[in-house]
């Protein structure tokens, strides 16, 4: 049975990604490389960033897997990959990651790692990548409903008013 955190985790993350993939779809492939500002990344970039991030932090320094990480061309490349390849990719990452996440127990989550420099423990890696794939998310909603008038509402139909 996965450790309560594992579960709390993985919890964020599929919300996350569920999020990051409704924005996702509105991208068309064509401006899903386009860097609309000197210092702002395509939409593109952005997942690719997320992916490299979970990559290293979770699927690397948790799970174990042999993972290279060139992290700024993340931002800088521009491989065309179209949305829906894309989109198969992060959510494949996720789900490696929750496979990860959901095997840690005490002794590995409170166990201290090194990544890019830093220390953490399990705890903090997961912490670290989940407000990392949340805040680069919220980034993303805003680039889509700013820039594409989505009409991205992800908590359509419930009553948020509720205690």
């Amino acid at each position: 049975m996965p450790h309560p955190f594992s579960t709390a985790i993985t919890e964020q993350l599929e919300t996350i990604a569920e999020r990051l993939l409704a924005c996702l779809k509105d991208v068309d492939d064509e401006t899903l490389w386009t860097d609309f500002a000197p210092n702002l990344s395509s939409p593109g970039n952005l997942v690719l960033h997320l992916i490299g991030n979970l990559n290293q932090y979770v699927l690397h320094t948790l799970g174990g897997k042999n993972v290279y990480r060139e992290r700024q061309k993340e931002f800088s490349d521009k491989p065309g990959t179209s949305r829906e390849k894309l989109s198969e990719m992060f959510a494949a990452t996720i789900r490696e990651c929750i496979t990860v996440v959901n095997t840690l127990d005490d002794e590995r989550l409170s166990r201290t790692y090194t990544v890019q420099g830093f220390a953490y423990n399990g705890y903090g890696i997961l912490i670290h990548a989940t407000e990392h794939l949340s805040h680069h998310t919220g980034q993303f909603s805003w680039f889509c409903k700013y820039l594409f008038k989505a009409d991205i509402d992800f908590y359509k139909g419930r009553d948020l008013n509720v205690q």
